[in-house]
């Protein structure tokens, strides 16, 4: 059945869709027996041919302008022709993030800055943190840079709790999250022996939060939002049980840039002696400048004392380069449960404080280096740009009569339409260089700003082609598109492991030569 056909009857019929995902989330073989039918199985094979061919023309682009390797060169290429290849496709794909036609991705991009990331991984580009005694820089680098995130996320705390924090490096956001579910899986063990752990979880939360869940078995009790597209308190105060072993906000949320009720949530963790993780990934390098310009931040991080662990990217709004993250604990005995020790190996006395053994000591550097470059006054300065940026794209999207923004935002704007399929918007906006973040349940799209918006004349280009776009959508509702069928049966579509499967044989392209 044509995707859009589908998303038509679940506008008409959304209470029979919220049945049936009811029931196939209850029955996961009931969802794969409706997979496995002919018709359903045939729609699939369809879908999936549709996707590949898509994916084949936008993720291998160079395939007719570069030699395709599938065995390695009998002999060595000379280093400057490796060194023209990579200089050749790096100009094609830098005028699209460099330009502000992206959401994310990339935070500063100024070029004087690239080069001082780079420099700063250059000099360090063989350290190896797993050897401190090679390189201890690797441990200065890294402690400094976990002390003075965790001064910035406690400005408000107690000296003592203050005193108390800790935490590791990461390689992302991603890791830090599963460090953190996994410290608590272990510590809920260890503490309170609990054999069958359970997470209190808004479904706005980090999708790095379920593939915490699938890795380490620990079943998620998702929690809906409220009207301002928050965690609603009521239904986490619920969900809490027995078997919880950490309780979850965002500061903000990556669908829709709002800060969960994080003060209210995570004094429900703390009367029932339960930790509370907030993801700041994408708010912890941003929030605290915010709060001290004058913009409502709600309460999110050590300041409250439920709070007992906290994640943030510096690889995102701290503008060190790709490839770090913090996450931090409110003292050494929780994150005591999250660092592997072997001492019986014959290969020797073995430890490791993160998943990986041996690690980029270039990326610390880089990192170290970042913070130290900016200071406080560098990340005043520059959330002060991206918040002005913010609040004159809010401004503008509320003008268009098509368009309305969700919730009340700082700087990662959703924006839906109760007249126009979104997607199409998102799609021809893609026609126009963009590349903008499809979200679903419900359908928007969003931006998250950036210092690449905040160069002048971007913010304003990205209103008018908006408007082009809302304009030629309306004049043009039965245009198909090539992506947009696809985001809406991604959408629409209740068997949700036909989507999966369609994901999955994108990844499949990825890998293909």
């Amino acid at each position: 059945m044509d995707p859009e056909i589908i998303a038509e009857y679940q506008k008409k019929y959304p209470e029979v869709f919220a049945i049936v995902e009811g029931i196939l989330e209850r029955f996961p073989d009931l969802d794969r027996f409706i997979k496995s039918q002919g018709i359903v199985r045939d729609q699939i094979d369809a879908q999936a041919k549709e996707v590949l061919e898509t994916v084949a023309k936008d993720m291998k682009p160079y395939r007719d302008k570069f030699e395709v390797n599938r065995n390695l060169p009998k002999k060595g290429k000379e280093r400057d022709a490796v060194l023209q290849e990579l200089k050749a496709m790096q100009e094609a794909e830098r005028h699209k993030w460099h330009e502000g036609y992206v959401s994310g991705a990339v935070y500063h991009g100024d070029d004087t800055h690239i080069d001082f990331m780079n420099k700063a991984y250059t000099l360090h580009s063989q350290s190896n943190p797993l050897h401190t005694d090679l390189w201890p820089s690797a441990s200065k680098f890294e402690a400094e840079i976990i002390a003075m995130t965790a001064g910035m996320l406690s400005q408000n705390a107690p000296k003592e709790a203050r005193e108390n924090l800790c935490g590791s490096v990461s390689s992302g956001g991603t890791e830090s999250i599963l460090l953190a579910m996994k410290t608590y899986r272990d510590m809920a063990y260890h503490e309170r022996g609990i054999r069958h752990p359970e997470m209190v979880l808004p479904t706005t939360a980090h999708v790095a939060f379920h593939k915490a869940a699938q890795y380490f078995n620990i079943k998620i009790r998702f929690v809906p939002f409220d009207a301002s597209f928050r965690a609603n308190v009521a239904e986490v105060k619920r969900a809490i049980n027995r078997n919880t072993v950490v309780v979850v906000g965002s500061a903000p949320t990556f669908p829709h840039g709002m800060v969960d009720p994080i003060e209210e949530m995570s004094e429900l963790a703390r009367a029932k002696r339960i930790p509370f993780h907030t993801d700041a990934c994408l708010g912890g390098f941003i929030l605290p400048w915010a709060k001290k310009l004058g913009y409502n931040v709600p309460k999110f991080d050590f300041e409250l004392p439920g709070v007992t662990s906290i994640s943030v990217d510096t690889h995102k709004y701290g503008y060190a380069a790709k490839g770090t993250s913090v996450i931090l604990y409110r003292n050494e005995k929780i994150r005591h449960h999250q660092f592997f020790t072997a001492s019986n190996w014959p290969g020797g006395m073995y430890f490791s404080p993160t998943f990986a053994g041996s690690r980029p000591g270039g990326l610390s550097a880089a990192c170290w280096a970042a913070l130290m470059s900016m200071g406080e006054e560098g990340y005043l300065n520059a959330t002060k740009k991206i918040l002005a940026t913010a609040d004159y794209v809010k401004e503008e999207i509320r003008k268009i009569p098509e368009l309305k923004v969700l919730g009340n935002p700082l700087y990662v704007i959703a924006f839906a339409s109760e007249s126009l399929d979104i997607y199409k918007v998102m799609e021809r906006m893609a026609h126009k260089g963009y590349s903008l973040n499809g979200l679903h349940r419900p359908a928007c799209v969003h931006i998250a700003l950036t210092l690449r918006h905040a160069e002048p004349g971007i913010k304003e280009r990205f209103i008018e082609e908006l408007k082009e776009t809302v304009a030629y959508v309306k004049a043009n509702p039965s245009e198909k598109g090539s992506s947009a069928p696809i985001y809406g049966m991604a959408a629409t579509l209740p068997v949700r492991s036909v989507v999966g499967d369609l994901l999955k044989t994108y990844m499949d392209a990825y890998y293909r030569v």
